[in-house]
C-alpha cells in the first residue's frame, strides 16, 4: 500500500474566515500526521490561532497542485509588498520556492524560481534600511532542510554584503548557498529527519549528499565554477578532516568556506528535536573555542564584526 507523502507549505495563506480548496494537516505530540481543516470548511478566529502557533502546516502531495494555484494567486495580492523588499514576505516567499525546490530538485522551473528568490534576498540586504536582525527575527529557528538553506542564504549573502563582495559575485555566492543542501532530496528522508545521533551507516549515506547536490547543479545546467565548488566542498575543513575530498585550508573554495560558516552557525542557532537552540553569542564562542581548527577563523572574526 503506497504511504501518503506531505508537503510543507506557507502558513501565511491561513487567513480568519476563508475556505481552502485542499485539506491541511499538522503533526501531533506524537509525530502522527493529523487533518486539522477539511476543505470547504472556514477557518475560525481559534483555528488561526493553532496555526499561527504551530511551525509547519501540510497538505497531501495529491493536493499540492491545488495549494499552487491558491498560492500564485496569493503571491499576485503580495507583489507590491515585495516590491518594497519586505524581509517576512520575501522569506515567506523563498520557503515555498524551497519546498517545490526540494520535492523536485530537477525541474528546472523550481531552479530558475530559486535564483529569483537571491535576487530578492540581495535587494533586501542592500536596501539602506536593512539590518541582519530584521531578517534573523523572522528566520524559521527550527531546523528543516529548506528553510535552514534559506537561513544559509541569508547569512553568506549578509557576510558576502559586509565583505563588500560586487552585486554580481554576491548572486553567485546567495545561489550556492540557496542550493548547498539540494542533495539532501535524495537521500532517505528517514535518515535526513532522524531525532539524535546517527549511526556510522547512516552518516556515510548522508556524506552523500554534497556530491550529490554538484551533480543536481550539473543537471540543472549551472556552469558557474564559484557555485558548483560551493555546493560540493561546504563539507570540507581547515585541517583536512572533512569530505568529500579532504581539501585543506585555503585550498577549499571562498564560497565554500563562507557557506561553512553559515552553515554550522545556522545549525547551532537552531532547535532540534533532541537539542535546544544557541544564543548567537554561545554559537560563536563554541565556534572560536572548539572549531577553529575546522572553520575558516578569518571568515568567523568578519561574522562576528558583522553582528555586532
Amino acid at each position: 500500500m503506497k504511504s501518503t507523502k506531505y508537503l510543507a507549505i506557507d502558513k501565511s495563506i491561513i487567513t480568519e474566515g476563508i475556505s481552502l480548496e485542499f485539506n491541511i494537516f499538522m503533526l501531533s505530540s506524537d509525530k502522527e500526521m493529523n487533518c486539522f481543516k477539511e476543505n470547504g470548511i472556514c477557518f475560525t478566529h481559534d483555528d488561526k490561532v493553532i496555526v499561527d502557533s504551530a511551525d509547519v502546516v501540510y497538505v497531501e502531495e495529491d493536493q499540492h497542485n491545488e495549494y499552487e494555484i491558491f498560492y500564485e494567486n496569493f503571491s499576485e495580492e503580495l507583489k507590491d509588498i515585495k516590491l518594497d523588499h519586505k524581509p517576512a514576505v520575501t522569506y515567506k516567499h523563498a520557503s515555498n520556492v524551497l519546498n517545490k525546490l526540494f520535492a523536485n530538485p530537477e525541474a528546472l522551473g523550481n531552479y530558475e524560481s530559486s535564483k529569483e528568490i537571491v535576487n530578492e534576498m540581495i535587494d533586501t540586504i542592500l536596501d539602506d534600511d536593512f539590518t541582519i536582525k530584521s531578517l534573523m527575527d523572522i528566520a524559521t529557528h527550527d531546523y528543516y532542510t529548506h528553510t535552514h538553506s534559506i537561513n544559509v542564504s541569508i547569512y553568506a549573502l549578509s557576510l558576502g554584503a559586509y565583505m563588500k563582495m560586487q552585486p554580481e559575485t554576491l548572486s553567485e555566492l546567495g545561489e550556492a548557498a540557496l542550493l548547498h543542501d539540494l542533495g539532501k532530496s535524495k537521500v532517505d528522508s528517514a535518515i535526513i529527519t532522524k531525532d539524535g545521533a546517527l549511526t556510522d551507516r547512516e552518516f556515510h549515506e548522508v556524506k552523500k549528499h554534497s556530491d550529490i547536490g554538484y551533480k543536481l547543479g550539473l543537471t540543472l545546467g549551472i556552469n558557474n565554477k564559484n557555485i558548483l565548488d560551493g555546493i560540493r566542498y561546504h563539507h570540507e575543513k581547515m585541517d583536512g578532516t572533512g569530505y568529500p575530498s579532504r581539501l585543506k585550508d585555503h585550498d577549499i573554495p571562498l564560497f565554500a568556506r563562507i557557506i561553512a560558516v553559515c552553515d554550522i552557525f545556522d545549525a547551532l542557532t537552531s532547535r532540534r528535536t533532541y537539542k535546544g537552540a544557541m544564543s548567537t553569542f554561545e554559537a560563536i564562542k563554541l565556534m572560536k573555542l572548539e572549531m577553529n581548527n575546522h572553520v575558516d577563523v578569518k571568515l568567523l572574526n568578519k561574522m562576528i564584526m558583522m553582528f555586532r
